[in-house]
């Protein structure tokens, strides 16, 4: 790995910053998917579904701006990114002990901590995402951010493979499955400390010395949001993301309800669902990155966007086990792209101050539609029934998706308007 780094005459704050990156998307791999089945093997139901999807986002809008707009004034974001991580990781050894709970009791516990993680979690992204672009810039951001995440796809998408065969192969019943999920977020907490260390060895460099005296004197009022929303770019952005967000996060709990309840398939076939994406993942990112490089990120945004809104198309009848895993090829190359451009496209839009802020609003605008979207998406589930829901959902991110198409095309006339203003 140092090879690349090499060529690029990179420091070890980029080694560590993706050893950060590996040890964070390893733990997320481990849990995230089997989050549903854990709840499922302790006896939730369709509701308890959509609260684990909707809950997580709902917290996240009340704690992201009031904690960035604190986070900007004491201007310590790798301190703080450090105390999110930290904190995570008491979380995941909390929930290690929920299946001691009697009864029903331990699903609503097992709900609620997965909703209340999401405060350092969502906390974290928001905070490394400025840590971020203040110690890397420009095409040397984009590089890094793309190599961080190739190798964090391919070690996630390896403990994820590993994870669903444990589940599958080891234990003999429900009490034993949910022994090993116990085990799992025991490892997330051990792993999660790797992290804290990695991130400790990262120096923050690119960004320059930072200036004691200006630490006090960062100031966010309530006038400094009217800056923000006369950020025409910014907003813009916001708006075909949140727009977008909507139709993409209501099919989530409609695939696992669909591979679970109708496809039928066990622990091990859905890690392999998320191997096969991870490894779709994986071999994209060289891909999305010289394409952004060639077209920019608006236009490749499209791509990722119209790539996942034709994915919900192919679960309009029942699949095999096999060929749900062709269509997640698409889905993890798709999502790849869409995930990747989206950060990419982000950055262009962040002023140079007040990027926490900037950053935590852009997520609060997804984390609305988070908790809104698992419940609409139930609501059509209920009823139309499963397919004519991924119809209705594929139908609506294509739509979606249009927006995207005219801020590009906006952005390209304004462009061709500029330069035909200095020739002239």
């Amino acid at each position: 790995m140092r090879v690349f780094f090499n060529k690029m005459n990179f420091d070890n704050k980029a080694l560590f910053i993706i050893f950060e990156g590996i040890a964070y998307t390893i733990v997320l791999n481990i849990y995230n998917p089997f989050i549903l089945m854990f709840a499922k093997r302790m006896g939730a139901g369709d509701f308890h579904i959509a609260l684990l999807n909707s809950i997580p986002p709902l917290i996240a809008v009340f704690v992201l701006i009031p904690c960035s707009i604190l986070i900007e004034k004491a201007n310590r974001k790798k301190r703080t990114t450090s105390l999110m991580i930290f904190l995570n990781s008491i979380f995941y050894a909390v929930i290690a002990f929920v299946p001691f709970i009697p009864g029903q009791a331990k699903v609503m516990v097992y709900i609620l901590l997965i909703g209340f993680m999401n405060w350092p979690g969502s906390l974290y992204v928001s905070t490394w995402q400025s840590f971020f672009a203040d110690t890397f810039s420009g095409s040397n951001a984009n590089y890094v951010y793309s190599l961080r995440s190739k190798y964090s796809a391919f070690f996630g998408l390896l403990a994820a493979l590993f994870a669903g065969l444990i589940l599958t192969e080891i234990p003999r019943n429900d009490t034993q499955r949910l022994f090993i999920y116990q085990a799992f977020y025991i490892a997330c907490f051990v792993i999660t400390l790797l992290q804290l260390y990695f991130l400790s060895r990262v120096r923050q460099e690119s960004a320059g010395p930072v200036d004691s005296r200006q630490t006090v004197s960062v100031s966010f009022k309530l006038s400094s949001f009217k800056e923000i929303f006369r950020n025409k770019g910014f907003m813009v952005f916001c708006l075909c993301t949140f727009l977008f967000h909507i139709s993409w996060q209501m099919g989530w709990p409609l695939f696992f309800l669909y591979n679970v309840d109708h496809a039928g398939l066990n622990e091990f076939q859905i890690g392999m669902i998320s191997v096969v994406a991870g490894v779709s993942s994986f071999f994209s990112y060289s891909i999305w990155s010289r394409f952004i490089e060639k077209k920019g990120t608006r236009f490749v945004i499209i791509i990722g966007a119209l790539g996942l809104a034709l994915n919900p198309i192919f679960f309009t009848s029942l699949l095999s086990f096999y060929a749900i895993i062709l269509v997640n090829v698409l889905a993890g190359f798709s999502g790849a792209g869409f995930t990747y451009t989206l950060f990419c496209s982000l950055l262009e839009t962040l002023p140079e101050n007040k990027k926490t802020i900037y950053i935590s609003l852009f997520n609060t605008f997804i984390n609305v539609s988070g908790f809104i979207s698992p419940f609409l998406g139930i609501w059509l589930y209920k009823l139309t029934g499963i397919y004519t829901a991924m119809l209705i959902i594929a139908v609506l991110r294509l739509l979606a998706s249009s927006f995207y198409i005219i801020r590009w095309w906006t952005g390209k006339k304004s462009m061709e308007t500029i330069n035909n203003t200095l020739e002239a």
